[in-house]
């Protein structure tokens, strides 16, 4: 009797992508809203800083998993996403997180 020979399929390694967010908070609400320019609809939050930058790996990791597919967006959006919640009183801070997708 002859077994086949069977291999292990490699698959590429992944590499980790940098995405910006935007941190927004305020003096009424505790934590920090999190937000991502580059990606509409995809939002999260967290009590804290930390909390809110691990939460936001997540969030870009479930955001994009298949069968997303990634849309243009305005190149002025972030901006405008800063100018909207800085009109309301938000500090919003700017920062990027890496994410293997």
């Amino acid at each position: 009797m002859t077994i086949p020979h069977t291999t292990k399929s490699q698959t590429p390694a992944k590499e980790a992508e940098e995405f910006e967010v935007l941190l927004i908070s305020d003096d009424v609400e505790p934590g920090y809203a999190v937000l991502f320019p580059a990606l509409p609809g995809c939002f999260s939050q967290g009590e804290d800083r930390d909390d809110a930058l691990a939460m936001a790996v997540d969030a870009i990791q479930c955001h994009l998993a298949p069968p997303y597919n990634r849309r243009t967006v305005s190149p002025d959006r972030k901006e405008r996403l800063i100018a909207e919640y800085t009109a309301d009183g938000c500090r919003v801070e700017v920062t990027t997180v890496q994410v293997i997708v």
